[in-house]
């Protein structure tokens, strides 16, 4: 097994995808970067509050749910597009342990961006007046909890990504959904079933953009449902399903 995730770790490196890994978890603190830099020139004060939860917004709306569903689906559909499926499937591993060496590279490749994010937006506030006085550890730790929160929910929504890549054999279905995540989700914003839709129910327990409808027991048994229910449907219909490379 361990050499089986070591050989898709190997694969990921390889792989242009990198480049969308920093990009992603650059233009959030970029656009937060600039924002802050127009209000300082106006003489508004520097408030790390602000500075990081308009990045985790934006994370949370937009970058997370296009971008996290084009990586994992890539990352199950690769295979499929270059022809080497059959190649890989003819190995001593099975393929349930194919299947679960990529969700666990998965998890470090979504951290990446997140942890570059946090560590992007932190590292430009400090060139700020005033703002490595005001910042304290307490406050530095919840940010990272957030952060860490977003993380975890947008990671138990990559067996969707992943049920559509595999189903169509390519990661485009994937980034199609992720882009159709991203508009349905500030759509459902609007309505009373926010915490019922999947990836709306990610933005509101991790920024509480709408406190009167932020449920935690209902949002949470949301993503438990859309985490469990495609990962047994992956599980089965990759096991049974004729699988080749075309």
């Amino acid at each position: 097994m361990l050499d089986l995730i070591a050989c898709e770790w190997l694969k990921w490196k390889r792989s242009r995808m990198l480049w969308l890994v920093l990009l992603g978890a650059l233009l959030p603190a970029l656009l937060m970067f600039l924002v802050q830099l127009n209000a300082a020139g106006q003489g508004q004060p520097f408030q790390w509050k602000d500075y990081f939860e308009t990045p985790l917004q934006i994370m949370a709306m937009l970058m997370c749910p296009a971008l996290f569903s084009l990586l994992v689906g890539y990352l199950f559909a690769r295979e499929f597009q270059e022809r080497t499926v059959n190649n890989m499937l003819t190995g001593p591993h099975s393929r349930l342990a194919v299947l679960t060496a990529k969700f666990i590279i998965a998890f470090p490749v979504l951290l990446a961006v997140m942890l570059l994010t946090f560590v992007l937006v932190l590292g430009s506030g400090l060139v700020f007046h005033g703002a490595a006085s005001s910042l304290t550890m307490k406050f530095l730790a919840d940010e990272a909890g957030k952060y860490g929160l977003l993380l975890l929910l947008q990671y138990a929504l990559a067996p969707i990504s992943a049920a559509v890549a595999l189903l169509w054999r390519s990661y485009i279905p994937a980034m199609g959904l992720g882009i159709f995540a991203v508009i349905s989700e500030l759509t459902i914003m609007q309505s009373k079933y926010i915490m019922y839709y999947p990836w709306s129910a990610t933005l509101n327990l991790t920024t509480n953009l709408s406190p009167s409808m932020n449920s935690a027991a209902v949002g949470y048994t949301t993503i438990a449902i859309a985490f469990v229910v495609p990962l047994l449907f992956i599980a089965a219909y990759f096991r049974k399903a004729d699988v080749h490379s075309g």
